[in-house]
């Protein structure tokens, strides 16, 4: 029997045994712990700028020019973040190391202006933007050990995004001091989440966690520029946006 020969043999009888284990190990579905849970949150939301692009077509009366670009830009604060949701934990494991678990979730922020403008021109911003998620979540913790506290997690989540928009604006020119313009407007598009985080397990039904997120939208987000000086209400623009952004939050989450 040659070397080559051997070698050939014993790799023929060696593969089946790790093929054996790497089905074992990786790709069965074990048994573990399961059950329902709620958790609750608060954080920092820092949404990413505004950018309302649209064509003028004012109505009767309403200053603008017919065709020209209504790109408004606008700036927002970092502002608080919170929610909470309710969950199952499912009862098994997948690839050895990783739970999953499905989450319906529902989260808020309010964010300021703080700067903008309108077609690259110099105007005073002021304003706000509310953001609500209804969201429909799957995160899979990795385990590693029967008694580990500290579980890494991941997932992801698709849902309902609403927004409610009331942005105001006037010319920075020294005599203008009260909004001439406005993108006004409450809107719904899909939205998407993307999260990593940690949780702590202070005790068997007691968790505090830490995550990170980003939360897009996929569709435009619809408003309108209207013309509000002098107490008006004059159609210039419908304008769109595609809201996303970051958060950080802590929170806690209680296991049955």
């Amino acid at each position: 029997m040659t070397p080559s020969f051997r070698k050939a043999l014993m790799a023929a009888c060696i593969l089946p045994l790790f093929a054996s284990n790497a089905h074992a190990g990786l790709f069965d579905f074990d048994p573990a712990k399961g059950g329902a849970y709620i958790t609750g949150f608060v954080g920092v939301a820092a949404p990413s700028d505004a950018d309302f692009d649209g064509t003028q077509a004012p109505a009767e009366g309403v200053p603008g020019a017919a065709g020209a670009s209504a790109d408004i830009e606008a700036d927002f604060d970092n502002d608080v973040y919170f929610g909470g949701g309710i969950g199952y934990k499912l009862p098994f494991k997948y690839w050895k190391y990783f739970q999953p678990s499905v989450e319906l979730e529902v989260s808020y922020s309010e964010h300021d202006v703080s700067s903008g403008n309108f077609n690259g021109g110099q105007q005073v911003f002021s304003g706000e933007q509310s953001r609500t998620y209804f969201l429909l979540k799957n995160s899979s913790d990795i385990i590693w050990s029967e008694n580990q506290r500290i579980v890494p997690y991941f997932g992801g989540g698709i849902g309902i995004g609403d927004f409610d928009t009331d942005i105001q604006y006037f010319p920075d020119n020294g005599t203008v001091t009260e909004p001439t313009f406005a993108v006004q407007g409450s809107d719904t598009a899909i939205a998407t989440l993307s999260s990593i985080g940690a949780r702590f397990k202070a005790t068997d039904r007691f968790d505090v966690f830490v995550e990170g997120r980003y939360l897009q939208t996929w569709g435009n987000v619809d408003a309108e520029r209207t013309f509000i000086a002098g107490g008006a209400s004059g159609f210039n623009a419908d304008v769109d946006d595609k809201p996303d952004g970051f958060t950080l939050a802590v929170g806690t989450r209680l296991n049955f």
